[in-house]
């Protein structure tokens, strides 16, 4: 009995293995390029230098200008330009106090 269980399960495993092995055998009907000739050097990338590359320095100045400025430009509106409201009014003692609250829960 246990001689079966383990022709099966390893017969499960086989097919899930060769299943796997198909799904990632996938190719393409187009021509595959090929590197023309002389081409096998690989240049190391000291050679080509980056386009647009900023020093450690230059880089960091850069990134605590713009921070300064986003902080600096927030303040400048919440101080300056975003209007204050007003404040409340003084309390009325004499005022009538409502018998019930306005947000309660209507049991009854």
């Amino acid at each position: 009995f246990e001689g079966a269980m383990l022709a099966s399960l390893l017969r499960s495993r086989a097919a899930a293995g060769r299943t796997a092995g198909a799904l990632r055998c996938y190719g393409t009907s187009l021509k595959v390029p090929s590197p023309p000739p002389g081409s096998e050097q690989v240049f190391h990338a000291q050679v080509m230098l980056p386009k647009y590359s900023l020093s450690n320095q230059k880089w960091f100045g850069l990134f605590f200008a713009c921070n300064f400025g986003a902080y600096a430009g927030h303040y400048f509106y919440l101080h300056f330009l975003m209007p204050a409201n007003p404040p409340n009014p003084p309390r009325d003692a004499n005022q009538a106090r409502p018998e019930k609250h306005m947000h309660a829960v209507d049991d009854e």
